[in-house]
């Protein structure tokens, strides 16, 4: 079983993170440091709240003056990098929490910690209070981070305003009109770097859930520019892709579900034991005398706990077929323990998807 997550903060990681502090902070009470971190509910704490635990314990031993410790926090994770620690991960994301806590009330000087502290680690969840607080100023400030010459910046720029930022709260305002983000997108819709433009697909698809309509003319106007930006596009459509929807579907060229038939479609494994795998297959035929561009799916229709069956959609592929050309695939999923879904012995279904059309659904039984 792996490691969790909230292991990674050691003794060693603590003493460590004293260690540079100390240079920063000759001052620094490292007893009164661990002791704080390190209280008799520690080992109940989950990863979450270890870092929270380290961010209280920051503000402990920082001074009362926020100007003074925002810049002492700046100077710690510089420190950080500079020993030679990967900053870049997780375990360091209590540092812009820092700020996020006890900042509010000093915008300027937080967003230009913020700024600083995200060329090492991710401050997408620090900045959504800000934004809260004093959405005008604070997408000013996003604004302008789109066009800094850090990479990691112009991706805090996107990530940090998605409405629908995963495990952080969401911005409500942006799902009810999104024009504030789109300056933004329209600044790294061509970033030379693909972690930046992984997030532009991502607040791209975000406001298609909100707003599919603002999404689509975004996706229209930019699709065509460069390889690059066709890429956000076609990952920023996913979601009305997966859901079938014409418009998107006729932005890539897909042909109506006219275009093919399936044939001989079966579950090849009626019964499949818990911890093995699903087995189905089927024939593709296109019957039209032009190629046809077509995107597969397949859907597993889920037992719940109260009987009723939760659909997820899994792609197969994306090929094209000549005229009149038909294919025969085989494909396996496993049916195996996640820590995101929870299995219910029973009566599960699977459909296949072409070109966001769902096709005849089979029934399989799962046994635990």
């Amino acid at each position: 079983m792996a490691e969790p997550l909230k292991n990674v903060y050691t003794e060693q990681f603590v003493s460590d993170l004293c260690s540079s502090w100390k240079i920063v902070l000759p001052d620094l009470n490292e007893s009164t440091f661990r002791q704080f971190v390190f209280k008799d509910d520690w080992n109940e704490l989950e990863l979450k709240q270890r870092m929270s635990r380290l961010s209280d314990a920051m503000k402990l031993i920082l001074p009362d003056d926020f100007i003074l410790a925002a810049r002492l926090t700046r100077e710690l994770i510089s420190k950080l990098a500079a020993d030679g620690f990967a900053v870049g991960g997780f375990e360091y994301m209590f540092i812009p929490e820092y700020i996020e806590k006890n900042g509010l009330a000093h915008l300027d000087i937080s967003l230009a910690a913020l700024q600083h502290i995200t060329q090492y680690t991710s401050c997408e969840f620090a900045i959504r209070p800000f934004i809260l607080e004093n959405q005008k100023r604070s997408m000013e400030f996003m604004l302008s981070c789109s066009m800094h010459q850090h990479p990691n910046v112009r991706r805090f720029a996107s990530e940090g305003c998605r409405a629908r930022l995963p495990w952080a709260m969401a911005l409500e305002s942006f799902k009810q009109n999104a024009s504030p983000i789109i300056p933004i997108l329209e600044n790294l819709k061509s970033d030379n770097s693909l972690f930046v433009r992984k997030s532009v697909a991502n607040n791209l698809n975000d406001i298609s859930k909100d707003h599919p309509e603002l999404a689509l003319r975004m996706a229209k106007k930019w699709i065509g520019n460069n390889a690059e930006t066709n890429w956000i596009v076609k990952h920023g459509m996913r979601t009305l892709l997966k859901s079938g929807h014409c418009e998107a579907m006729a932005l890539f060229g897909y042909a109506g579900s006219g275009a093919f038939t399936i044939e001989q479609s079966k579950v090849t494994s009626p019964t499949v034991p818990f911890g093995e795998y699903l087995k189905f297959q089927f024939n593709l035929k296109n019957r039209t005398s032009k190629e046809q561009i077509v995107r597969l799916e397949y859907a597993i229709h889920f037992l719940k706990s109260n009987g009723l069956q939760n659909k997820k959609i899994f792609k197969i592929s994306e090929r094209k077929l000549k005229g009149e050309e038909t294919i025969f695939l085989q494909k396996t999923h496993a049916i195996k323990p996640i820590s995101t879904r929870k299995y219910y012995p029973g009566e599960h279904g699977l459909s296949l998807i072409v070109n966001g059309v769902e096709f005849e659904k089979h029934d399989f039984l799962l046994h635990m």
